[in-house]
């Protein structure tokens, strides 16, 4: 059976330095904009491929940069702001948002969709790990038999392209006439043929919090790698 954990874990590597790198793009973004000197410039042409030349004045000298930004919306005379470390104009670039939040932003977003996915499933993971250990391999949950309704597949989890199996079970609280709806853990094969006529799966709750449980289903045979 493959572990959830390693598939979460890959999420948590490819996320957690592009985190890293936004923060470190995004102090020096902060940097360069408290340090940097801006002046203004002019768009004297623009290349085969539409990216402009800047001519702009600093200390009475005349200065000219090809820029590696464009805008459909720039034309040949317009004034643009520029920026560049102070006491280096040899080194300027178009002030504009792209340039300055592009990279932090990009990585930012990058990082939380893969990170959140990735150690969001990890303490999902864990947190089943301890609930099985605490109700189920220490005894501290309280056994019920609930019906078995039936093994479908969870597509909301994938693989290599593969989803795995679940067993789903449901039961009735009498006294407060409450039913209870559970899955059990990842199978990665179809178990119908196993399960049979089975009518009543186990299962370990926390009488405290229901929502806290674990289906037992140590009857299935283990796959073979």
């Amino acid at each position: 059976m493959r572990n959830p954990i390693y598939f979460f874990a890959v999420f948590a590597v490819i996320g957690l330095p592009c985190l890293l790198l936004a923060f470190y793009f995004t102090f020096n973004t902060f940097q360069d904009n408290r340090s940097w000197e801006l002046a203004s410039g002019t768009i004297t042409g623009f290349d085969g491929r539409g990216y402009p030349d800047i001519t702009f004045t600093h200390d009475g000298k005349e200065f000219q940069f090809h820029s590696n930004f464009q805008d459909s919306n720039m034309q040949e005379g317009q004034s643009v702001q520029v920026t560049f470390p102070a006491g280096n104009p040899r080194n300027a670039q178009i002030k504009s948002f792209f340039n300055d939040w592009f990279l932090p932003l990009f990585l930012g977003v990058f990082g939380l969709v893969f990170g959140g996915v990735g150690f969001g499933g990890i303490f999902f993971q864990l947190r089943k790990s301890g609930t099985k250990k605490e109700l189920f391999d220490e005894g501290r949950g309280k056994k019920i038999s609930a019906d078995f309704t039936g093994a479908q597949i969870d597509r909301s989890y994938r693989v290599n392209g593969v989803s795995p199996y679940i067993i789903t079970a449901q039961w009735v609280e009498t006294s407060t006439q409450t039913m209870y709806l559970f899955k059990s853990d990842y199978i990665w094969y179809d178990p119908t043929s196993v399960v049979g006529d089975k009518k009543k799966i186990d299962v370990y709750v926390d009488e405290q919090n229901m929502k806290r449980y674990y289906m037992d289903i140590s009857f299935l045979p283990k796959q073979a790698n």
